[in-house]
């Protein structure tokens, strides 16, 4: 029973950790989607086809979804720690 009860904890923690650390690349990513909104803006910023407000508006929506989904993983990660470290 011991022994199972390990395994489920390192699984857990092992989830945490990759939560975490995905959380870190989705934040990255965020980043990169804000500055390519800046890079569209400027490039292309104005166009009469009104496809640049398009284009910026999906990187914003995408930012905002990418940085939710960074803190859930980074709340996921923190729970599945604190859960392996006290069972």
């Amino acid at each position: 029973m011991a022994s199972t009860i390990s395994q489920i904890k390192q699984q857990v923690n092992q989830i945490g950790q990759q939560a975490s650390s995905t959380a870190g690349q989705l934040s990255q990513l965020a980043t990169n989607l804000e500055k390519n909104v800046a890079l569209v803006s400027n490039a292309i910023g104005g166009t009469s086809s009104g496809e640049d407000k398009t284009m910026i508006a999906a990187f914003q929506q995408a930012s905002k979804a990418v940085k939710d989904a960074a803190t859930s993983l980074q709340s996921a990660g923190a729970a599945a720690k604190d859960w392996a470290a006290k069972a």
